[in-house]
């Protein structure tokens, strides 16, 4: 199923989507809410900018890195927004 949503919409979509993956994969994984830790969500092309509170945070995020990608992908998919290409980088 295939979507026309307008670019900005498109983005708001894409950092909730990342941002709601994150803390899935961190409940899921290391029994962690880090609600309070996330800070941000930026795009800058295929570049998902992760900003948080501490550096622990991005340390551990780095190790679930392939689990958050593969939830993050699974729901664009669901959506229909082709966002394939992308890197995550934690600030």
């Amino acid at each position: 199923m295939q979507f026309n949503i307008p670019q900005k919409k498109r983005d708001v979509f894409i950092k909730s989507i990342i941002w709601n993956s994150i803390i899935e994969v961190f409940k899921g994984e290391k029994n962690i809410d880090i609600t309070v830790y996330l800070v941000s969500i930026q795009l800058k092309g295929k570049t998902i900018l992760i900003k948080t509170k501490k550096p622990i945070i991005n340390t551990e995020a780095l190790m679930l890195d392939d689990k958050i990608r593969q939830v993050f992908s699974e729901k664009i998919k669901k959506i229909g927004i082709k966002f394939y290409d992308f890197e995550l980088r934690y600030i």
